[in-house]
């Protein structure tokens, strides 16, 4: 749980370069990196944690867990009460991934914190963690990198025209999605056919063709949420290149369901309500 490592520099938009050097000059006690999924927060993270001579504390959810818990929050305060000679950085990756029980049990040291002692909070969605806690940091949101900065991230890559214009569509503006996607082939040809079935389910809504591509994805709430990306995505593009009244209900059926396969909500009732 603790380490120092190197510090490198995060693959973010050219806006936030300034904002990251900013913190890095002055930590603040307690910071939350609001990074969406493919971004990187982790990174951003990380620079602010190293930058400095540091005690790094990282906390993320133990092997085959889902959640960082109470016991865990626990066991990094009573870590705390010892003496430190360096500045400590305690970074909580994913934060959202934090039990509300250990949410609570955090609360403590943000409100009272130890002197030279910092807390960054990785989370896709700041929404998910507790008011209390969001009250006591300060917001870092990175923000999407440029269509530039991501055709530059694919200079060096062997795809061809066909496979670069799918990644840079699907992952548009979103760094480490983008690098997963060229590098790992079979990656990339799962997000070819889940894009796949999301033109089918755009192009005929309700229908039975669109109902026989969500079984799949019943069971598997990550491909699940790849799938509603993807569908975000198009449509996003659809309501750009060509505008329908149909687009906004559409896409507010989308993002209701995201919303509710990101708080554990019943993946095949979450889907079904696209289509039918």
């Amino acid at each position: 749980m603790t380490s120092t490592r190197s510090p490198r520099t995060p693959v973010v938009a050219h806006r936030d370069r300034a904002t990251l050097r900013q913190l890095a000059e002055r930590l603040p006690q307690a910071v939350i990196i609001n990074a969406e999924r493919g971004l990187d927060g982790t990174g951003a993270a990380e620079y602010l944690a190293t930058l400095t001579p540091s005690e790094v504390l990282r906390l993320q959810p133990l092997e085959a867990k889902t959640t960082i818990t109470t016991e865990q929050i626990r066991t990094m305060i009573t870590m705390l009460r010892t003496h430190a000679t360096v500045r400590r950085v305690i970074v909580i990756d994913p934060a959202d991934q934090m039990s509300e029980a250990a949410q609570n049990a955090l609360l403590k040291s943000l409100e009272e914190p130890n002197a030279n002692t910092h807390f960054l909070l990785v989370t896709e969605n700041e929404q998910q963690l507790l008011a209390t806690i969001r009250s006591r940091c300060q917001v870092l949101t990175l923000h999407r990198t440029s269509q530039a900065q991501d055709e530059t991230l694919l200079d060096a890559t062997s795809l061809t025209a066909s496979e670069r214009r799918q990644i840079l569509f699907l992952a548009a503006g979103r760094p480490l999605l983008i690098r997963q996607l060229a590098r790992t082939p079979k990656l990339l040809s799962e997000y070819q056919a889940i894009a796949a079935d999301a033109k089918c389910i755009l192009a005929a809504p309700g229908s039975y063709e669109a109902l026989r591509t969500l079984p799949p994805y019943f069971t598997n709430r990550t491909k699940a949420l790849q799938l509603i990306d993807i569908l975000l995505t198009m449509v996003a593009f659809q309501m750009k290149t060509q505008p329908s009244p149909a687009h906004q209900p559409l896409l507010d059926w989308i993002i209701t369901a995201e919303t509710r396969l990101r708080h554990n909500g019943n993946v095949r009732l979450a889907l079904i309500n696209i289509v039918v």
